[in-house]
């Protein structure tokens, strides 16, 4: 541990950051303030995203000179000084209330596909909260992270936590569930993205208040008893995508034992019993629909635990 101006601190730090799939998600009904209340179901898998953070030299006054980032991998629109890193890193240093602020390197190796259903952007989010934090010595609570990643969107908490936990809420109220043994999983990626304002825009549901925790647990722990796989977004995605639910239908004609859309989409998935058949299965995709498909694992522990 070194010491950076009134920082000690870490040098630096790399970080894997798990995309995850929603085994049920359950529109309950569309809130007051513009939300959707929903009930999910939520894992972690073995898809990362990978960040090197790094404490440079120098001191600067300014969060806009204070922080530098880039991307390598998958390219990722937009302007990156309102992008889900930058805007995380900003909320930590925001909380260090010094004048004197240190330069933050950020690159990101961008894996996981984007505005996939895959929570991808939220998961980079939750670990430049954590990695920054480390970084600066750790000087805010879990409590305080929390509302940080809850401020920059739904999912973003969940990746803060344990990797199998139940949602709802706007997704981001979380209760961790103990961890499963870990599951084959194929993800499908069209190569497209899909927007989730769109999907959630054409949905035809009704007026619904938000639910307490007890009225929240009541519902999921029925579907949990029933093994349920759901998700209430598919119907919407496949009338914009009709080739997703043929790609759904083919996952159990390859071999799996389930298949749902994750999130809003685009990306299907298929849960299987081995490697070898979910192997064939990524070839038997990819050759009948193109787009992009591989084998990972569902994760027992965070990778930022």
């Amino acid at each position: 541990m070194a010491t950076h101006g009134a920082f000690p601190v870490t040098e630096s730090m790399d970080l894997l950051l798990p995309a995850k799939i929603n085994l049920f998600l359950k529109i309950v009904g569309k809130r007051s303030d513009g939300y959707h209340e929903l009930i999910t179901r939520m894992l972690m898998i073995s898809c990362f995203d990978k960040l090197h953070l790094k404490l440079e030299s120098g001191v600067f006054t300014d969060q806009e000179d204070s922080i530098s980032f880039r991307v390598r991998g998958r390219v990722i629109d937009g302007d990156p000084n309102t992008n889900l890193i930058v805007r995380a890193a900003r909320l930590v240093l925001g909380r260090y209330t010094t004048k004197r602020l240190p330069r933050i390197s950020i690159e990101l190796e961008k894996h996981i596909p984007v505005g996939a259903g895959l929570g991808g952007g939220s998961s980079d989010a939750a670990g430049t909260l954590l990695g920054v934090n480390r970084l600066l010595g750790s000087g805010l609570s879990f409590a305080e992270l929390s509302d940080m990643a809850s401020s920059l969107g739904s999912d973003v908490p969940f990746f803060l936590g344990t990797p199998h936990a139940l949602g709802w809420g706007r997704g981001e109220k979380i209760l961790p569930l103990p961890a499963e043994r870990s599951k084959i999983v194929v993800l499908w990626n069209p190569g497209f993205s899909l927007s989730t304002s769109l999907v959630y825009r054409s949905l035809n549901v009704g007026v619904s208040e938000e639910l307490t925790e007890a009225a929240a647990v009541s519902k999921i722990e029925g579907l949990l008893r029933q093994d349920v796989y759901m998700n209430d977004l598919e119907a919407v995605a496949f009338t914009l995508h009709p080739e997703l639910c043929s790609v759904k239908k083919s996952f159990l004609e390859f071999g799996a034992d389930k298949s749902l859309m994750s999130g809003s989409g685009p990306t299907v998935f298929g849960v299987f019993r081995d490697r070898a058949s979910a192997e064939q299965a990524v070839k038997a995709l990819q050759s009948k629909y193109g787009g992009w498909a591989d084998a990972f694992e569902t994760l027992e522990r965070s990778p930022l635990s």
